[in-house]
């Protein structure tokens, strides 16, 4: 009786023993996925505050040209042009005849 006693002591040491192994190799693994996920967060956050900084630039250029041509004339209402009705409501012509 006293062998069936140790075989089964050393049966659940073996599977005690094999499932602490996994379990810290699992661990192992998640901690080596944690550090490359924080290292590729790091490396949006970098991404994404360059993004804003382009964004910025671009808006200030398109800005810049934007002010640029309002100082070009615009078209002129012409008073020949007569009122033109849209929707039950008379409005101006606001393109120029002779740029037809």
């Amino acid at each position: 009786m006293a062998v069936e006693y140790e075989a089964l002591a050393v049966g659940a040491s073996s599977i005690a023993a094999i499932l602490i192994w996994s379990k810290i190799r699992i661990w192992r693994r998640m901690r080596a996925i944690d550090t490359q996920v924080k290292k590729i967060q790091k490396e949006i956050n970098v991404l994404q505050r360059e993004i804003t900084v382009l964004q910025m630039q671009e808006s200030r250029r398109l800005m810049m040209e934007l002010n640029a041509n309002a100082k070009v004339e615009a078209p002129k209402i012409h008073p020949n042009n007569p009122p033109v009705e849209i929707g039950g409501r008379k409005r101006q012509q606001s393109l120029d005849r002779a740029a037809q």
